[in-house]
């Protein structure tokens, strides 16, 4: 494993929310299989343009590179091309940043095709500043042993108007993309499913939220990856999910936030983060039993820069099982164990409450020879009572106000 230091500059937060911004980089770091040997905290009243911090803690930093012999550096927040290339000079290791660091567990971490060029669009993206006045910094990005797939990879020789170039061909292949999930999302609407989107923290238990609702309701589809890991899964996955005489709905699951997020990641995987705000419902799923409000928070903000944050929107804590204490949330909750299915059918529950509120009783008559309407109905609605009558079938069911249109000749009352 490379042997890294972290640092981070307390100007702006308090020194408590720069070491767990801290805490965060150093798993983040060891999903690359970087261990942290140390970590080193300065507080400022402000950015130093030439190295980001001080030059007496560069000295202090560079004398524990020394003494334990470690390969990288790596800053808590994102570093201009001057200041990696002064920092990679004064300390003669190689340096890199949160973002680069998040770019490449995503670049690791991508299987799709759309996975794939979203990663290596916010890459370029990263890389496209930096290429003037970086000089030899960017050839050290493999300075150390860690070699991540990443912007560090790239050839020196690659010029601005070549990978301005490339990111356009990328951006075309994704308008693709985005417009064949644009049908599909309109056949959507047009069959009148709901979308649920799952969103929230990295390894929060998205995944194992969605294998549980989709064991509840069984649905016999393979389960998604669930694993102890930051970004486990970059992939949306979609679910059609259904509880037994009610409407059905696409459950969705999406890739997951994380406090500092790049930029330039989160304007590349629009693609991805386009389910989350066309859905219907947001699952705003965190961790229960290790709450941290800045999750939240991120989350939320996340949302907001994506203009999704007026979509309506459910708070679900997982890890029940384990949980110590029950998080002081100024909100309302559901707190689920997807381990023991504790709660998951609470949840089921809320989750029609919140599509379907604006549901209606509504008496049908159908006639004999129109069954097909009434087979319909008993698939996809709440069948309340059922009586044969002399010209027809009188159902008393569930209907949305676009059901109420579709069906409304048939109905009595």
């Amino acid at each position: 494993m490379d042997q890294a230091i972290l640092v981070g500059l307390s100007y702006i937060e308090t020194t408590e929310e720069t070491i767990n911004s801290l805490n965060e980089l150093e798993h983040l770091a060891l999903a690359l299989n970087i261990q942290t040997k140390d970590k080193v905290v300065q507080n400022a009243k402000a950015i130093s343009p030439r190295f980001y911090i001080g030059s007496g803690k560069v000295l202090e930093i560079k004398k524990m590179i020394e003494v334990l012999d470690v390969d990288i550096v790596i800053f808590d927040d994102t570093l201009s091309p001057a200041q990696i290339k002064n920092l990679e000079k004064e300390l003669d290791v190689q340096v890199i940043d949160r973002s680069f660091l998040i770019l490449s567990i995503f670049a690791e971490r991508a299987q799709s095709r759309e996975a794939v060029l979203e990663v290596s669009l916010a890459q370029k993206m990263y890389l496209l500043p930096r290429l003037v006045g970086m000089g030899n910094s960017l050839s050290r990005q493999g300075g150390g042993s860690f070699n991540a797939k990443g912007p560090g990879e790239t050839k020196l020789e690659l010029d601005r108007r070549r990978l301005s170039h490339e990111i356009t061909i990328i951006k075309a292949e994704l308008e693709k993309i985005r417009a064949e999930k644009d049908i599909s999302r309109k056949q959507r609407i047009k069959n009148q499913l709901p979308v649920v989107a799952l969103v929230g923290y990295t390894n929060a238990g998205k995944s194992s939220l969605m294998n549980s609702l989709s064991s509840y309701l069984h649905h016999d589809s393979e389960p998604v990856l669930e694993k102890d890991m930051l970004f486990a899964t970059l992939d949306t996955k979609a679910k059609r999910l259904q509880k037994p005489n009610y409407p059905p709905f696409i459950l969705i699951d999406t890739v997951g936030f994380v406090n500092k997020l790049p930029h330039e990641l989160v304007r590349s995987f629009e693609t991805t983060l386009s389910d989350v705000i066309s859905a219907d419902l947001l699952l705003h799923v965190v961790d229960g039993a290790y709450f941290n409000q800045l999750q939240i928070d991120t989350t939320k903000a996340v949302l907001k820069s994506l203009n999704a944050d007026s979509i309506e929107r459910l708070l679900v804590l997982t890890k029940k099982e384990i949980a110590l204490t029950t998080p002081n949330i100024h909100e309302d909750f559901i707190f689920v164990s997807n381990r023991t299915k504790e709660n998951i059918d609470v949840l089921v529950d809320a989750i029609y409450g919140h599509l379907y509120k604006k549901n209606r009783i509504q008496v049908l008559l159908i006639p004999f020879d129109q069954g097909q309407v009434y087979n319909r109905l008993k698939e996809n609605n709440t069948v309340l009572e059922t009586k044969y009558e002399n010209d027809g079938t009188l159902v008393k069911v569930i209907l949305t106000p676009d059901q109420t249109i579709l069906y409304q000749k048939y109905i009595v009352k």
